[in-house]
Formats: structure tokens, sequence, C-alpha cells
């Protein structure tokens, strides 16, 4: 009797409800895409209608949606790279990858800690594909400490209005820095410095020194 009357107690009943079954939770990675894909076609065609007459709205007004669909993925990024951590699971040895078959990955199909989720085509230029990458031996400056590695995830190539639209948002200034020393060819390379282009920036967009415009947040600092 006593278990039962604690069991139906308004509180523990409130407590219990809030409990979200491991099914409805691995759901949740496809109602963000499919959630994504909508906002993109919907506010697409809105702005189309509303720049009738009026072109250059299209990249200005673009610019805001898409560069918020890129900065909503990376906390989404951050968040799954915080619950694989929480779950003991080894940074170093963490891989970042679609096909979703290691154990180890951060969007496998088995633990779903993350959800990948590509780029909006129209925040790249013209005949980009690139996709989310990650390299975990990156120095950014002014992050973490002098000498310490970052994990950051990146995608390249972007326009120059949504890359500016983008500090817009996190800083007040649409300026892109320019990294002098560091080449697309760089991103992907172990030990790769971002110099005085993103100084003190967790996240944020950057022109490399061969003029590609890259997106990118830090998922861990040392």
């Amino acid at each position: 009797m006593l278990k039962q009357s604690v069991l139906n107690h308004p509180v523990y009943s409130g407590v219990r409800t809030r409990i979200v079954p491991l099914e409805r939770q691995r759901g949740m990675g496809a109602t963000i895409i499919l959630f994504t894909i909508a906002l993109i076609v919907l506010v697409g065609a809105a702005l189309a209608y509303a720049s009738r007459g009026n072109p250059s709205a299209i990249n200005v007004q673009g610019a805001r949606v898409y560069s918020a669909v890129l900065l909503k993925q990376s906390a989404d990024y951050r968040d799954a790279y915080s619950r694989y951590l929480f779950d003991g699971r080894s940074a170093a040895a963490m891989t970042f990858n679609t096909d979703k078959t290691s154990a180890l990955d951060l969007f496998a199909s088995a633990t779903q800690y993350g959800t990948y989720q590509a780029p909006p085509p129209q925040a790249l230029t013209t005949g980009a594909t690139q996709s989310w990458a990650y390299n975990a031996s990156m120095l950014v400056n002014g992050i973490g400490t002098a000498t310490g590695r970052e994990s950051v995830a990146y995608v390249s190539r972007l326009t120059p209005e949504t890359c500016g639209e983008i500090n817009n948002q996190l800083y007040g200034s649409a300026v892109i820095p320019v990294a002098t020393t560091a080449a697309e060819a760089n991103l992907s390379v172990a030990a790769t410095v971002f110099d005085d282009a993103s100084t003190g920036r967790a996240t944020g967009c950057f022109q490399t020194s061969d003029g590609k415009n890259v997106f990118y947040t830090t998922l861990a600092e040392s």
C-alpha cells in the first residue's frame, strides 16, 4: 500500500511522466534532419517571393537563413561530442564520418550520440560539394592553452555573404578575418594553426590564405 501511495503521489507522477523512452530519443535525429530541410525549403520560398524586383535581397536574407542553419548544426555537434565524452568514450579515438559504421564514430547508428547534417548547398559557392569535416589537432589562437590542440569541426567554401553573416550574428561584425598561413589543404593536416584569423573565437568564419571561406566550431579545447 505504501509503495502504491508513493507511486500515485503527484510529485512522483509528474517526474515519471517526463521520462522519454529510448525509442523516441533515437527518433530525434531523423526529426532534426526533416525539420532543417523543411526550414530551408519554406524560408527559401518565402525569400524568393519577398525579393521579387530586388534580387540583392535574396543574397542578404538567404545568408541570414543559411548561417543560422550552420550555427544550429555546429551546436548540435558540440552537444553530441559532449554526450560522447560523458558516456566514457575516448576523444582521441573518436571518428567523424558519415557512414555510421564504426562504433567509435560520433554518428554511429548503435549509439546515436549525434546525427550528421549536411551543410545547406546554398551556403556554399557555386559547384562546391563540401561536407562537414573534423580535425582533432588544430591550434586556435586565444582558445585553451597556448600550445594545446583543439578538436574542430569545419566546413569549407562558404559564400562570402554566409561567412560574413555568421560572424555578424556571433560578434556583431561581418568582417571576415584572413589566415595568412593556413590554406584550405592544411585544414585536414594535424597541427594546423589558425593564426591571426580567429584569435579568441571558439566558433566563427574566416578566409584561408588561398581565398576559401571556412566556418568552424571547436568541440573541445586544451
